[in-house]
């Protein structure tokens, strides 16, 4: 009997703080990951909505696309739906999944502008959940990442948003690889990690009305974990900045013998110098590439003006102009 009301309790503590969330991504709504997060948020009593790009749109940052046709010219990822489908719509058998012919950004826009005030009477949003990435996004990444442009521009529309990146980049169809009993799937253990920070954010919150304060974002990244590396099942949550020590960014490399051109990263000096924050915590790219199984958590902020005293030095440099 005891044991019943202690589960009873938990079951309606967890409802306790169910909240309103949209769900989004860049690899496409039919991605594993994605599909995971979307069935453990719910199973912790949130009213979710996933809408996000029908196709993979990984590294399209910011891009706001939106359909020029009211069907598919090609097929979605994984032909999920095939060519000739309508351009937004959502799962036969639940209303609350949604695919857009667009970016990671305008998906936004998207569910905001027309699922929410169209379909759902226009429910109030408590929070914006994008990913999580197939594949980190760190430092330099910030500005390409379809999975951080999502969750900016939530930001930007008022809403508190975390970007959350997966170290598995393996791109899956969720109804090949989704398995939320499998306790070393990543997709499975990314999810239960993801549920577990967004409880922790909605408790903390108390009576605050915003998750996050206005203007500010969450980037979040994953290290491998499960099946991936079994000796991490549970990593630890570490707090630092996005820039900092080992830092880099997305940069390409010239091969003169095939007269062709590769993908590559490099750091730059720009990328770890510090002109806001806190210059004492750790990089994002420094605990993810050179610790064990831990997580980084970095704060951003939408506000892209320098700090005062670079204002007036730059002000200093060209203070003519302005005569």
């Amino acid at each position: 009997m005891q044991f019943l009301a202690t589960s009873l309790l938990l079951f309606l503590a967890s409802f306790a703080i169910a909240k309103n969330i949209i769900l989004t991504n860049d690899d496409g709504w039919a991605a594993t990951n994605v599909r995971a997060t979307y069935y453990k948020l719910k199973a912790a009593g949130h009213n979710v909505f996933l809408i996000a790009p029908v196709s993979q749109r990984s590294g399209w940052s910011g891009k706001f696309d939106i359909p020029t046709s009211k069907t598919l010219q090609t097929n979605g990822e994984f032909s999920y739906p095939a060519a000739g489908a309508p351009s937004w719509g959502h799962e036969a058998n639940d209303d609350h999944i949604w695919y857009f012919n667009g970016t990671p950004a305008s998906s936004v826009a998207f569910g905001l502008q027309y699922v929410l005030p169209e379909k759902f009477n226009n429910i109030s949003i408590d929070l914006v959940v994008s990913g999580p990435n197939e594949g980190l996004n760190l430092a330099g990444l910030f500005t390409l990442s379809g999975t951080i442009a999502a969750t900016y521009n939530s930001v930007y529309r008022n809403y508190p948003a975390v970007a959350f990146s997966g170290s598995n980049g393996n791109n899956s169809f969720f109804k090949d690889s989704l398995d939320l009993n499998d306790p070393k799937n990543p997709s499975t253990i990314y999810a239960n990690l993801i549920t577990n920070f967004v409880q922790e954010l909605f408790k903390t919150q108390g009576s605050n009305p915003r998750a996050l304060p206005l203007g500010v974002g969450l980037n979040v990244n994953l290290p491998k974990v499960g099946y991936e590396d079994e000796s991490c099942t549970n990593p630890k949550w570490v707090y630092t900045r996005i820039t900092g020590q080992d830092a880099a960014t997305a940069d390409l490399v010239y091969n003169k013998t095939s007269d062709s051109f590769v993908w590559a990263q490099k750091s730059y000096q720009a990328l770890t110098a510090c002109n806001n924050g806190d210059c004492s915590l750790p990089s994002e790219e420094f605990i993810l590439e050179h610790t064990k199984c831990q997580s980084s958590v970095s704060a951003f902020s939408i506000d892209f003006d320098a700090n005062l005293g670079l204002t007036n030095a730059v002000h200093g440099l060209i203070g003519g102009l302005f005569k």
